[in-house]
């Protein structure tokens, strides 16, 4: 497994249009979930694991606030590239082009909010390649390898309101779908974000699964 502060660089390659959709604990019947609520859960930790986050929990990330800086960075570099502006400059550094990707720490706290229903404002940088000068937060603008997504098969309504999902892992540019191979189990939480139906992660734990050949 890669280390934490390769994260963000070994998975900005993958563009798997991550774009985080809800439904309303409502639209359950009888605990069960329809198949087009469990490909949108799918999606959703798809976000996690195509940041390399692949056993995690919401209080790990609470307890090391630059953990959260890497998965916020990370995600809008692969699902929001616009949000970055590109300089020639980060911290000390300085090249001769344009090789920086700078982001608003606003972002950073909308991404945490969303997916993690937690207000942050422990600014920092992450490791050796996230820089926070105070003002903006800058990386190198660089590609790297793929990372898998997930496909839910089976979700389950929790007394405490949360949902027991599990399901498959794959890599989509690899893979046209997952196996039957269960090896990803994750505890979400409906939630409301920006008026909008959607979870919150609680816990997640994949297990690992060769690279197909």
């Amino acid at each position: 497994m890669k280390t934490n502060t390769d994260r963000l660089f070994l998975s900005s390659l993958i563009l798997i249009g991550t774009l985080v959709y809800g439904m309303s604990p409502s639209d359950a019947s009888a605990g069960e979930f329809s198949a087009e609520q469990m490909r949108k859960m799918g999606i959703f930790l798809s976000n996690f694991t195509e940041c390399n986050y692949t056993t995690i929990s919401r209080r790990e990330f609470i307890d090391k606030p630059d953990e959260m800086v890497n998965f916020a960075l990370c995600h809008n570099w692969i699902n929001n590239f616009r949000s970055f502006t590109l300089k020639n400059s980060c911290g000390k550094e300085k090249t001769d082009g344009n090789y920086f990707a700078h982001l608003d720490p606003k972002n950073v706290e909308k991404t945490v909010k969303k997916y993690l229903d937690y207000d942050f404002s422990a600014h920092q940088g992450h490791g050796d390649y996230i820089v926070y000068d105070g003002y903006t937060y800058c990386i190198p603008a660089a590609d790297g390898e793929q990372h898998p997504a997930v496909k839910v098969v089976s979700a389950d309504r929790q007394e405490d309101g949360t949902i027991l999902v599990k399901g498959s892992s794959y890599y989509p540019d690899s893979e046209e779908d997952a196996d039957d191979n269960i090896n990803v189990k994750a505890v979400i939480k409906p939630y409301v974000w920006n008026g909008k139906d959607t979870w919150s992660l609680v816990s997640m734990n994949m297990e690992p699964k060769a690279f197909p050949d």
